[in-house]
C-alpha cells in the first residue's frame, strides 16, 4: 500500500476514534505463508486493530506504548 494513501485514510477518520477508541494489537508469527514482515491497520466500528506479522520487536514496542498510554490515562482519571 502506498504510504500517502495510508495517511489519507488516517486523516479521514475522526480523531475521537483514536483518542477514545480501543486499540487491539495482534501478533502473527508465520514463516510458511507470510515470508516478509508487515504491519496492517484496520479501522473497525469502535476500535483500531493493528496486526503485526513476523516482527516481534515491533509488536513488543507497540504493546509497551499502548500499556504506558493506558497507565497515563488511568492516572489522569484518578487525579480528577
Amino acid at each position: 500500500m502506498n504510504i500517502f494513501k495510508t495517511f489519507e485514510l488516517f486523516l479521514r477518520e475522526p480523531l475521537s476514534l483514536f483518542r477514545q477508541g480501543l486499540i487491539q494489537l495482534v501478533n502473527i508469527q508465520d514463516n510458511i505463508f507470510a515470508k516478509q514482515s508487515s504491519i496492517n491497520v484496520d479501522l473497525l466500528k469502535n476500535k483500531a486493530q493493528i496486526t503485526v506479522i513476523n516482527n516481534e520487536k515491533v509488536y513488543n514496542l507497540l504493546r509497551l506504548v499502548t500499556h504506558r498510554a493506558k497507565q497515563k490515562s488511568e492516572k489522569v482519571l484518578v487525579e480528577r
